[in-house]
Order: structure tokens, then sequence, then C-alpha cells
């Protein structure tokens, strides 16, 4: 087959080889683009779109470890203000307490402990208070003494209402929690 190619070669005019050798060329030359440098370009981009992806989900990654070190450092300085363990601290006897310190004991509509629910891990215990006719600066003396407490002591809902009949007197509910760890 070769000695048959070189006998046309040779029986091709100068201006047929010219020819021959072009297309050959220009053959060849789209062969090697087409196997070799395209694919090659291909994964040149899907690298680069791989290692932008990286970097960004790298970044990502950071600022999620950075929140999650927050969140540590703010989840260790509430166990700090938890009771221990063998501390025994009674958020209804400490909203009694409370509310005898902002001078409204006698206003108490209803105060109704909920059931403790554990929560990964930590114990939530929560009391219901129900004030009648008391003044904001009396509201905002509780909530100044619930502020103090020894442990973290939080106010999850808080509704205030002002009574019809005299409006500077209010009606306030208040959902008071604390957790200890289990």
């Amino acid at each position: 087959m070769r000695h048959m190619l070189k006998e046309r070669w040779q029986h091709f005019s100068q201006r047929e080889r010219i020819i021959v050798s072009i297309g050959g060329t220009v053959i060849a030359a789209v062969l090697v683009f087409l196997l070799i440098i395209d694919p090659l370009t291909a994964s040149i981009d899907k690298l680069d779109r791989q290692a932008r992806r990286k970097a960004k989900d790298s970044q990502e990654l950071a600022l999620v470890a950075q929140e999650y070190m927050a969140k540590q450092a703010r989840i260790a300085k509430l166990e700090q203000r938890m009771p221990k363990p063998p501390t025994q601290f009674s958020l209804l006897a400490f909203m009694e307490e409370a509310t005898t310190t902002a001078q409204i004991r006698d206003r108490i509509a209803g105060m109704q402990p909920q059931a403790p629910l554990v929560v990964q891990g930590y114990q939530e215990t929560s009391v219901d208070l129900r004030l009648d006719g008391v003044t904001l600066p009396q509201i905002l003396a509780l909530l100044v003494a619930i502020e103090q407490a020894p442990y973290d002591v939080q106010v999850h809902h808080l509704q205030i209402k002002p009574k019809y009949d005299n409006p500077v007197n209010l009606d306030a509910t208040l959902k008071i929690v604390t957790y200890a760890k289990v």
C-alpha cells in the first residue's frame, strides 16, 4: 500500500502535490485541534470553574467556622450562668421574689409553671406570669430584677395591653424561661 501511494505521488504534478500537501496539513491541524487542543481547553475551563467554586466554598466554610466559634463561645458563656447540678434553682420561687422586689406581687393574676422540656441536652423550665393593673415602671422594675438574676433567666414572650377603664394601668403576660444542663 505504501508503494502504491508513493507511485501515485510521483504521478502528481507539482501543483497537485502542493494542494495535497496543504490539504493533508490542514486535516492534520484540524485533527490535532479536535483531538488534543479542544479537549485540553475544555478540561482547563472545567478545572478553572471547579477551582473558583472550591475557593468560594472554602471562604464560606471559613465564615461558618467563625460563626461556629462565636456561637460556641456564647454557649460557654451561657453555660457559666446556668445553675450547677447540685444547686437547686426554682424559677417559680425566683419569680415570686422578683415580683416582690418590683412591688407587684399583689398584682399577680396568675403564675403557672410549665412542664420542663429537655432539648439537646438542656432542660428548659418556664413560667407563664399574668399581671393585672400594673404600671410601665413596675414592669420595667420586674424586667430589671429578671435581668439581674444570679442565673440565666430570659423573657421569651412579653405582651402588654392597656386597661380600658384606665390606660395608665396595664395587663401584662410574660413567659420566663431558664435552662439547666442535663
